[in-house]
């Protein structure tokens, strides 16, 4: 491992830092699909950094699909990032920006993008997308968070368009998420909406449908249909 390429990080953001430390490391040291990467151990060392900083920026790249942990093998690398999402990430931590600001952000750039996801799409994605509503009903049925698998399907139908700048926008994406949670953190009397519950299944379904059908403007409708209006 090159240890000179990792410097101790400040105390700020660190898990977004250690995720990032992480991606440039699988770029620039040339980690091939198949390969087994560093332990959480060895990154917290190299890093000073706790185990469990590391092991959520990992469990972040493994929901997104860039890498598997593997009982008794190791963290295995599935496929490797865009280099855009790694040197460019357009970060709004610092822009003043609101919730509902990212959240506008999030249509435009979903909605807008539509065209290029039908085109990109593969029966892969599409079975994949298939499985993350399916595991995202089932935990709302348990009653369970199911954040991991909302922001999966959503990253899912962005790298589909396979377009570098479009997938560097989208990080808003992930800083919507991380947003959430902090603010159902911080404001947990703010219970989610049960009729946005008992409708999510459905409108998840309809977006699959649609893309199965490659019918652009049904996918457009769909999609802008699954966001609802901020609430006031």
């Amino acid at each position: 491992m090159a240890d000179g390429m990792l410097q101790p990080l400040n105390r700020e953001s660190l898990a977004d830092q250690v995720y990032q430390v992480l991606l440039r490391y699988i770029l620039r040291t040339g980690t091939q699909i198949g390969d087994r990467l560093p332990s959480e151990r060895k990154f917290s060392e190299m890093l000073e950094v706790s185990r469990a900083v590391v092991r959520g920026a990992f469990d972040r790249l493994a929901v997104e699909g860039y890498v598997e942990k593997q009982v008794g093998v190791g963290i295995i690398l599935l496929r490797r990032p865009p280099q855009v999402n790694v040197e460019n990430a357009l970060d709004l931590e610092t822009a003043n920006t609101s919730l509902q600001d990212l959240y506008q952000a999030r249509i435009a750039l979903e909605v807008g993008a539509i065209e290029w996801v039908v085109l990109g799409l593969t029966d892969e994605d599409l079975d994949r997308l298939d499985y993350l509503v399916d595991q995202i009903s089932a935990r709302i049925k348990a009653g369970t968070g199911f954040t991991r698998e909302d922001r999966e399907f959503h990253n899912t139908l962005i790298r589909a368009c396979a377009n570098p700048v479009i997938i560097q926008l989208a990080s808003i994406i992930d800083q919507y998420f991380d947003r959430m949670r902090t603010y159902y953190t911080y404001y947990p009397e703010r219970v989610i909406d049960q009729s946005h519950l008992a409708t999510l299944d459905v409108r998840h379904r309809m977006i699959v449908m649609t893309l199965r059908a490659r019918d652009v403007e049904a996918a457009r409708h769909a999609l802008r249909f699954h966001f609802r209006p901020w609430p006031s």
